[in-house]
């Protein structure tokens, strides 16, 4: 009994040292703070097209689901539905949502041997799934980049024209790194009747 009270003892004080440890190294990392006057957004790609998001729009970002059930009599650009810890979610190609392009074929690879499995992990194509307020849906891009903060300040006062077949879905554009990029409001794209995905 008085060795496990001890044992009970010696594992609290070694938690307590570790915590004050990692507070303690903690104190030196920079903060994660959004920066003043600045909005925080997710930086990703549609194939070559790098394109920004509002991070409040975008609920999480998924690896592309190994099991994708199709959708009989549907748009192309619906790729199927999938499991998602339970909840249906409904996959679409965003580069062929918004370009009309048949999206590119995915092979199945379950029966796939060990390195065309790891090809497939290193691909980098993403899902980011949109907050909705009924069911939320995935739409799969090139490459998730990354969160970045965007400086209100290096908004375009330029009219936003140009970008093509997004446009109808651009609200304004930042410089960002270098480069103009366009802001895609993902809640515009929910709201368009291609979404409406039945053939």
């Amino acid at each position: 009994m008085a060795k496990t009270a001890r044992a009970r003892t010696d594992l609290h004080e070694l938690i307590q040292k570790l915590d004050a440890r990692c507070r303690a190294r903690a104190a030196g990392l920079p903060d994660e703070a959004r920066p003043p006057d600045s909005w925080s957004a997710v930086l990703f790609r549609v194939e070559q097209q790098p394109l920004l998001a509002p991070l409040e729009q975008i609920a999480e970002v998924l690896e592309v689901p190994w099991e994708i059930t199709r959708v009989p009599g549907t748009k192309p650009w619906l790729l199927g539905v999938a499991n998602n810890r339970g909840t249906m979610l409904p996959i679409y190609d965003l580069a062929s949502l918004i370009t009309g392009h048949p999206p590119p074929l995915r092979k199945r690879l379950l029966d796939a041997g060990a390195e065309r499995r790891r090809e497939h992990i290193r691909r980098r194509e993403r899902v980011l799934v949109v907050r909705q307020d009924e069911l939320p849906c995935g739409l799969v891009v090139s490459e998730a980049v990354g969160m970045r903060y965007v400086q209100n300040s290096d908004r375009m006062l330029e009219p936003v024209e140009g970008w093509g077949p997004i446009n109808r879905y651009v609200s304004t554009a930042y410089r960002l790194d270098g480069q103009v990029l366009p802001v895609i409001e993902l809640r515009e794209l929910m709201r368009d009747p291609l979404l409406n995905a039945a053939a």
